[in-house]
């Protein structure tokens, strides 16, 4: 069993309409992160994760996800699910609970044009 404490996620800003705070896990299959989106991410473009499964909790608001340029409605309650290296898109005010397997890093995310 592994307990991930409120106060010892990892925060991250991107100083645009992005906040994540990450749960590191000890299992590197998996990891869970609570994020903020408040516009659009990323502001230009789309990102997608190279490696990465994703299952994304909407807690709190609404708007859209755009994923392979297909765009859908979604609000409180709803649950998404993307495979790697699928485009996304967010556009509303929201705050989500995303899972990602294996566990997500930095250097198999990216953004495109």
């Amino acid at each position: 069993m592994e307990i991930i404490r409120q106060e010892q996620a990892e925060k991250f800003n991107d100083g645009t309409s992005f906040i994540a705070h990450e749960y590191r896990m000890l299992d590197k299959d998996i990891n869970t992160a609570r994020i903020e989106i408040q516009g659009r991410y990323p502001k230009t473009g789309s990102m997608r994760n190279t490696l990465v499964k994703e299952v994304v909790y909407v807690e709190s608001g609404c708007g859209e996800v755009i994923i392979n340029e297909d765009a859908q409605k979604v609000k409180k309650g709803d649950v998404i699910f993307y495979d790697a290296n699928e485009t996304v898109v967010w556009n509303g005010v929201f705050s989500l609970i995303t899972t990602c397997t294996p566990a997500w890093s930095k250097d198999q995310h990216e953004f495109l044009p």
